[in-house]
Parts: structure tokens; C-alpha cells; sequence
């Protein structure tokens, strides 16, 4: 998975056609949609982005696939982890297991809306991952739609 994650984060720089091997074990990281949303779930860094930065990363990142007809999940993993990652962080908050955080100013709202949180795209996408058939036929667009509509 780290292999396709790196060729993804060449792929989203400046286009070029140059042709890449990428080397890994033979055996899928992740077999199924859910265990993609396994490792989804599990994503943690030293920052959480802001949601727009997260998708735009997601979007940015994903471009090179939107010619394939079928994702594999180990793909959809490396995907949702490289755009994680290259996301820019968003400012520092401290939040609370309920989802609300502590303002330091009185001026502050007392909670961040559901939508400003990229740790909450995550979850929704691992969640409707879970759900799919193991052999599903994922697109880039159904990656798109898992994080750009929200339950609310």
C-alpha cells in the first residue's frame, strides 16, 4: 500500500507521462472495501486538516484515477491516507470526545460545525465502505460522493 500511496502523491504533481513500477507483496494490504475502511478509520497524523483542505487534497490526489474503471480497495486506502496527509493542517482546536471543543476566546463559537472537521469525512466514508458488497466495483466518482455528501 505504501508503494501505491507513493505513486499517487508523484501522479498528483505536475503531469508528465512517464510510466512507473510499483513494487509490493503480491497479496492485497486490503482485500475488501471494509478492510480499506479499516485502515480509513485508523488514519491519525500529528494534525487534522480543515474539510476543505482534506477534500481539495482528496480531489487533487485522485485526479490520476479518474480514467479507472475499477479502484482496488488497497488503492481506495492509499488514496484516502495520501490526501490525510498532504492536506494542510488546520488550526490547532481542542476538541472533545462529544465533537465539541473548548473555546479560547469568548468570541469563538462553543461547537465547530459537523462539515469543518475532516476526521468526520473519514468516518463517514469508512462506514459506508463497511456496508459494500466485498467485490464492489468502486470509481473515483463513488470516492468522491463517499466524501462530499454528508449524512446531516
Amino acid at each position: 500500500m505504501a508503494a501505491i500511496a507513493g505513486r499517487l502523491v508523484i501522479e498528483s504533481g505536475m503531469p508528465h507521462k512517464q510510466l512507473y513500477w510499483v513494487a509490493g507483496p503480491p497479496t492485497p494490504t486490503c482485500p475488501t472495501p471494509g478492510d480499506a475502511a479499516e485502515r480509513i478509520a485508523a488514519l491519525s497524523a500529528d494534525h487534522e486538516p480543515m474539510a476543505a483542505a482534506f477534500l481539495a487534497s482528496f480531489r487533487r490526489v485522485g485526479a490520476s484515477l479518474c480514467d479507472d474503471r475499477h479502484i482496488d480497495p488497497d488503492t481506495v486506502a492509499a488514496l484516502f491516507q495520501v490526501a490525510w496527509e498532504q492536506a494542510e493542517p488546520g488550526p490547532a482546536r481542542e476538541y472533545e470526545s462529544d465533537g465539541k471543543y473548548t473555546p479560547e476566546d469568548e468570541g469563538e463559537p462553543a461547537q465547530a460545525p459537523a462539515l469543518d472537521r475532516a476526521r468526520d469525512h473519514l468516518t463517514h466514508a469508512a462506514a459506508v465502505l463497511r456496508a459494500l458488497d466485498p467485490h464492489a466495483n468502486l470509481r473515483l466518482q463513488d470516492l468522491l460522493d463517499l466524501v462530499t455528501r454528508m449524512p446531516r
